[in-house]
């Protein structure tokens, strides 16, 4: 027999709207009978059932919806292949090789995301109801490609408190990783990099912004381009393969910026790029050169020196780019959207000066699937706004 979680007629509304989380409140009732992971039916106050989702008492989201008709089995081969076939074309690319396979909700596993490098998979458990199917999801996916390496990784906690934990999935049994420098080749966009997939959540490369750096190509043909929070150089690398005459990458950390000049002579791409390590609000003001277009990818907060804390220091950093901008220049602005309310960062941009145009900023790719009414779902923000003078 199903078990079932009874929701608020207001959640009800929510999930028939296309929204998959549950928050407990006064009115969720049957979560102490339940236990994480477990598949249920999400009644109304009046009995009907609304959606299949799996539970997680312990959570602030208390059940994730895996499919909105009820009564529906949690099978993950199922999903997992259907996942794999929506990325059918991405496996057939041979100029990338990185790139998402499950996308949580939207792929029907919550609290779970997979994501390719080269021959390696990175398994990560977001939420305890996805714990418990982690070793039925390594499974399937090495019916699909048997010769990578599986790493499973746990991330249900806040890494400020306890660090990822995570070990090597075989058939057989987890045994435990690689050293975490170990490196492996990664493609995307033609470029090849050097990730550590062992080494923790931070493996070298952003898979979640290709679909950005696609739409930028054709924008930096012949052009200078400046990448402030550089990491490891993904945007620069891009827009120098696209043919940028210069890429110029900033960051405070001086080993990510090492590894995108590695990352840029092993593809050939030296003679053009550059870096610059510092805070990217001292380094802004003390240029005296303009680019043709500015990228600005920062964290959501940081250390390191003075302290970044993007809700608070964003607005002026955008002010101080748009000003390094040519006439006619690019200005785009990303920011993560998985923690806290989202930043209002179309505004911000927008404040930057009268004599500009908003562009419209490319959807995701198709490794990025989204549900609708779930902007969660979506892991970042982007605005775009070109300079015309008047």
């Amino acid at each position: 027999m199903i078990k079932t979680l009874t929701v608020s007629r207001a959640t009800a509304g929510f999930i028939q709207r296309g929204h998959p989380w549950v928050r407990p409140d006064r009115f969720t009732r049957g979560l102490e009978r339940l236990t994480a992971g477990q598949a249920v039916d999400l009644t109304d106050d009046q009995g009907k059932a609304v959606a299949s989702a799996l539970v997680d008492p312990g959570d602030e989201i208390c059940a994730r919806v895996y499919d909105f008709k009820p009564s529906q089995p949690f099978h993950v081969p199922t999903f997992i292949e259907r996942a794999w076939r929506r990325r059918g074309s991405l496996h057939s690319e041979v100029k990338t090789d990185s790139y998402r396979i499950v996308h949580g909700e939207a792929d029907s596993l919550p609290g779970l995301r997979v994501e390719r490098y080269g021959q390696v998979l990175v398994v990560l458990i977001l939420a305890e109801c996805a714990a418990s199917y982690a070793p039925a999801v390594c499974a399937a996916l090495h019916t699909h490609l048997p010769t990578a390496r599986i790493v499973l990784r746990q991330h249900t906690e806040d890494l400020r408190k306890t660090p990822t934990e995570a070990k090597l999935w075989t058939p057989k049994g987890l045994v435990d990783l690689p050293p975490a420098e170990t490196t492996v080749p990664a493609k995307e966009l033609g470029i090849t990099y050097p990730v550590r997939p062992f080494a923790g959540l931070a493996t070298g490369l952003y898979v979640d912004q290709r679909a950005t750096r696609v739409w930028l190509r054709p924008y930096v043909k012949g052009k200078r381009v400046l990448n402030l929070f550089a990491y490891t150089g993904a945007f620069s690398l891009s827009a120098l393969a696209a043919g940028a005459t210069s890429a110029t990458d900033v960051d405070l950390a001086a080993p990510s910026l090492t590894i995108a000049s590695e990352t840029a002579a092993a593809n050939g791409l030296a003679d053009r790029h550059s870096v610059i390590q510092g805070d990217a609000r001292a380094v802004l003001a003390g240029l005296n050169e303009q680019f043709d277009v500015i990228i600005c990818d920062p964290p959501t907060a940081a250390q390191g020196g003075d302290g970044w804390v993007a809700r608070r220091d964003y607005p002026e950093l955008l002010k101080q780019a748009w000003n390094h901008l040519t006439p006619g220049g690019l200005l785009v602005a990303a920011s993560n959207t998985i923690h806290g309310k989202p930043l209002p960062l179309k505004d911000w941009v927008a404040a930057c000066g009268p004599d500009g145009e908003a562009l419209t900023a490319p959807g995701l790719g198709p490794d990025l699937p989204q549900l609708p009414g779930f902007p969660e779902g979506r892991p970042f923000q982007l605005a775009a706004r070109r300079h015309v003078p008047r």
